[in-house]
């Protein structure tokens, strides 16, 4: 009998403020390289503060410009349209202007600005399909506690809309790479400690899974 051939890929422990951190300038890279459709400037000058926020070497002009250049979805604007953009997200409360321990300024996100990125990462995850399968199940699982029930609904309604299949009430399943931005969702949701992701290489009955996937069958 062939057995079932399973790696556990993530389970998440309260994540520390520096791997935050670490995240969201990953997470700002990957946005700002994304060919997806044009996003609104005010987003992407935010994404770049993020970046030049952690580099300490730029204040505000003309450094989103600098860094506006080596990004997809930055480098489409000007250099005026970037300043007007920075300049609303002072006066918002999203960014602000300080400098570094070697006096040079710099530009850095609020805790106000950091929500609001954060939500429009959330709002803009998506999850490519690759052009060929691998044959490994990815399984999202989750035990969430009663006092989390919004956030635990949230995700449930979050994992379907980004195409999930639910397998049983807590298990989700989906046939290509998910783990980064399922471990984005489940921690914007305030819920990434309750949540593991598997790699599942073979399941003996997968018949109904590749059906719904449009995948072709064994």
């Amino acid at each position: 009998m062939k057995m079932q051939k399973i790696r556990t890929i993530k389970t998440r422990n309260k994540t520390s403020l520096v791997v935050k951190e670490i995240s969201l300038v990953k997470r700002a890279k990957d946005f700002l390289n994304s060919e997806t459709v044009p996003a609104r400037i005010t987003v992407t000058a935010l994404a770049l503060v993020v970046l030049a926020g952690i580099t300490t070497l730029f204040a505000v002009a003309p450094g989103l410009s600098r860094l506006a250049g080596e990004y997809n979805r930055s480098k489409r604007y000007s250099n005026r349209q970037l300043w007007g953009a920075s300049r609303n997200l002072k006066k918002l409360g999203y960014i602000h202007e300080d400098k570094n321990s070697n006096g040079k300024p710099r530009v850095v996100l609020t805790e106000k600005g950091k929500k609001y990125f954060e939500k429009m990462l959330f709002e803009d995850s998506c999850i490519p399909d690759p052009e060929k399968w691998d044959g490994v199940w990815r399984f999202v699982l989750f035990d969430i506690p009663v006092n989390h029930t919004r956030a635990r609904d949230a995700l449930r309604f979050r994992l379907r809309t980004l195409g999930f299949y639910q397998y049983q009430k807590s298990v989700w399943v989906y046939p290509y790479p998910c783990e980064k931005e399922i471990l984005f969702v489940a921690d914007y949701f305030g819920v990434g400690e309750f949540v593991e992701i598997m790699e599942v290489s073979h399941l003996t009955k997968d018949a109904e899974l590749r059906k719904h996937f449009k995948l072709e069958q064994a």
